[in-house]
C-alpha cells in the first residue's frame, strides 16, 4: 500500500476558517471583527442605559433627603456617559481602511486597559467620594469622632479591595472573550509586516 492510496480518502479533509492553518483571509477575519464590534456596542450601550438610570435615581434619592447619593448618582451618571462615548466609538470604525492602519486600530482598541481608558477613573472617584459622604453622615449621627474616623477607614479599604476585585474579574473576562482575538490581530499584523 502507498501514499498514493490515501489520496482520495484527505480530499475531503480541511481545516476548519478559524483555526490557525486557515489561510489569509482577511475578509473573513474583517467580517468577524465586525460582529464582535457590533456585540461590544449593544453591549456597552446597554449597561449605559441601566447605568443611567440607576444614577437617575440615585440623584432623586439624594436630592430627597439623603446627603452623598446624589454625588453617587452624578459618579454613575458621568460613568453612563463614558460608556456612551466608548459604546459610539465602536460604531465609527472603518472596516475599510488598508489592513495595517485597520489592524493597529483593532489591536489598540482589544486591548485590556491603556490610556483612552484613564477617564473612566473621574466617575469611580466621584462615586468613592458620594458613599465616603454617605458613610460619613451616617456614622456621624451614631458615632463619635474616632467611630466616624474608622467608619470611613473601613469605607476606604472595602472601596480599595472592591476596586481590585473588580479589575481582577476584568481581567479574567477581557482574557475570555477578546485576548484570542488580539492575539490573532497581532499574528496577522506581524504576518503583513514580514511580507
Amino acid at each position: 500500500m502507498n501514499l498514493d492510496d490515501f489520496k482520495p480518502l484527505t480530499k475531503a479533509v480541511t481545516a476548519p476558517v478559524t483555526g490557525p492553518s486557515s489561510p489569509n483571509n482577511l475578509d473573513s477575519f474583517v467580517a468577524q471583527m465586525r460582529a464582535c464590534d457590533q456585540k461590544q456596542r449593544r453591549r456597552v450601550l446597554g449597561m449605559a442605559l441601566i447605568v443611567c438610570a440607576l444614577g437617575t435615581v440615585f440623584v432623586a434619592v439624594g436630592v430627597s433627603g439623603q446627603r452623598g447619593t446624589e454625588v453617587i448618582g452624578l459618579g454613575m451618571m458621568l460613568s453612563a456617559a463614558y460608556m456612551a462615548l466608548k459604546g459610539r466609538a465602536f460604531g465609527r470604525i472603518d472596516y475599510a481602511a488598508p489592513a495595517q492602519e485597520f489592524l493597529a486600530a483593532a489591536a489598540k482598541r482589544y486591548g485590556f486597559l491603556g490610556m483612552k481608558d484613564v477617564l473612566a477613573l473621574v466617575p469611580l472617584l466621584v462615586m468613592g467620594l458620594g458613599g465616603g459622604l454617605v458613610i460619613h453622615h451616617a456614622a456621624a449621627r451614631h458615632l463619635t469622632e474616632r467611630g466616624v474616623g474608622l467608619a470611613l477607614g473601613g469605607y476606604m479599604v472595602f472601596l480599595a479591595a472592591l476596586c481590585v476585585f473588580a479589575l481582577v474579574v476584568s481581567r479574567k473576562d477581557w482574557r475570555r472573550n477578546t485576548a484570542e482575538l488580539l492575539w490573532e490581530i497581532r499574528q496577522r499584523q506581524q504576518k503583513l509586516q514580514n511580507g
